[in-house]
């Protein structure tokens, strides 16, 4: 009986997820589950390393190790993904591995037994959000709604950092619940894929070969390059945050539920920004967004140069999600437009793995370095000049465009 009842729910609940409206939906949940299962580990890794005295510099090395290798793998998993067009298939090899690290993560207790699951996790890592991002703008009727489907994502992002920070304080689970609390979603994932749509090519992009060759024409448009210089050094100052907001708190004298709350508070301003990122666009343009994003980095990092009280830090933690979303929104955005359509999540997976791979990675070496020596406090005050730096190309960058697209409609 029960089989015969399970045949039409599970009959129904496949009819659903392949209209429209259940597309945006699964891929919603994607976004959550996936990002609410890193959010467990992400933020408190740093923590995690200290407490197995991993000192300052192997904690920005093995911190730096997700981003460099991000640059690689995204852009082989993206790339495979354009020549296969078989999004679920590769979800689930990195989701079976990434189960299977997590489970040695917590045994690992040394810089040499950490250095080969940290970078096995990156590898595996590293390309699910570059593939759901441009199975979002495929499925979707306007790519411009993309940011409403990335808002899952910082919603679970939140909430699990809010949660995995009371769960250690006061639950008494340890640190390693957190690599326990990525499997549980991780298993969420996988039952998800089986809803998840397939990329479909647009019409006129149908038949086209993808090749090497077709992709080197694609990074020499112009401004491909300059972008992704723009949102290394961006990235730069993020991966500060991300990697020694926590240490900083704890220098400070706060709490794993006061690193948790500030956390979640970041998303307030991220989620707006998402939900809105169409109007936003529209409004101000790609680069525009991009180099409004470089001014709350700025004020963002000196905010916590400045601050001395630990339970200061959530008041102005908005600033964080917020230029988050609009890098997000706005670069995705800006490649989108330019990458040829069967190409598409190559060029996704490449601006991501540029921005966390070199940008991150470099920010996680230079900020270990800046953390051991110089201490937290100094680090994000040489932080607010290289992104004065950064803010500085931009505009100069956008300059440039302007010139050339005043050129081409005279």
């Amino acid at each position: 009986m029960n089989r015969m009842n399970s045949s039409p729910r599970h009959s129904r609940l496949t009819a659903f997820f392949q209209t429209q409206k259940g597309k945006q939906a699964s891929l919603w949940l994607a976004f959550f589950i996936f990002w609410a299962g890193s959010a467990a580990v992400i933020p408190y890794i740093g923590v995690y390393l200290e407490s197995v005295r991993i000192p300052g510099r192997q904690i920005g090395q093995l911190t730096s190790i997700p981003y460099f290798v991000a640059l690689i793998s995204s852009v082989v998993f993206g790339f495979l993904s354009d020549v296969s067009k078989r999004n679920k298939l590769l979800f689930r090899i990195c989701t079976i591995g990434l189960i299977a690290v997590l489970f040695v993560y917590p045994r690992a207790r040394t810089y040499s037994a950490l250095f080969p699951v940290v970078l096995l996790y990156s590898i595996l890592h590293a390309p699910v959000n570059p593939i759901l991002d441009q199975t979002s703008l495929a499925a979707l009727e306007n790519p411009g709604l993309y940011g409403k489907l990335r808002v899952g994502g910082s919603i679970g992002w939140g909430i699990m950092a809010l949660v995995t920070g009371f769960l250690i304080d006061n639950l008494g689970l340890g640190i390693s619940v957190i690599f326990y609390l990525n499997i549980f979603f991780m298993a969420l994932f996988f039952f998800l894929t089986a809803f998840l749509p397939e990329p479909e090519l647009p019409e006129q992009a149908q038949g086209e070969n993808v090749s090497l060759k077709k992709l080197g024409k694609m990074l020499l448009q112009p401004g491909f390059l300059l972008l992704f210089l723009l949102i290394i050094i961006w990235g730069i100052g993020e991966s500060s945050i991300q990697n020694f907001l926590f240490l900083h708190i704890k220098q400070l004298g706060g709490s794993s539920t006061l690193m948790g709350t500030a956390l979640s508070i970041s998303l307030v301003g991220e989620i707006v920004v998402f939900s809105f990122a169409d109007k936003i666009h529209s409004k101000f343009g790609e680069l525009r967004m991009i180099l409004l994003a470089f001014v709350v980095l700025i004020l963002w990092l000196a905010m916590l140069s400045l601050v001395k009280n630990p339970n200061l830090i959530p008041l102005f933690q908005i600033f964080g999600g917020t230029g988050f979303a609009l890098i997000q929104s706005g670069s995705v955005a800006y490649v989108n437009r330019k990458a040829p359509a069967e190409l598409g999540t190559t060029a996704q997976a490449l601006r991501g793995g540029v921005y966390a791979g070199l940008g991150g990675g470099v920010g996680a070496l230079l900020s270990g370095i800046l953390y051991e020596f110089s201490g937290s406090t100094a680090m994000y005050r040489t932080m607010v000049f290289v992104q004065l730096g950064g803010l500085v190309l931009g505009v100069l960058i956008a300059m440039r465009e302007r010139r050339i697209r005043n050129a081409r409609q005279a």
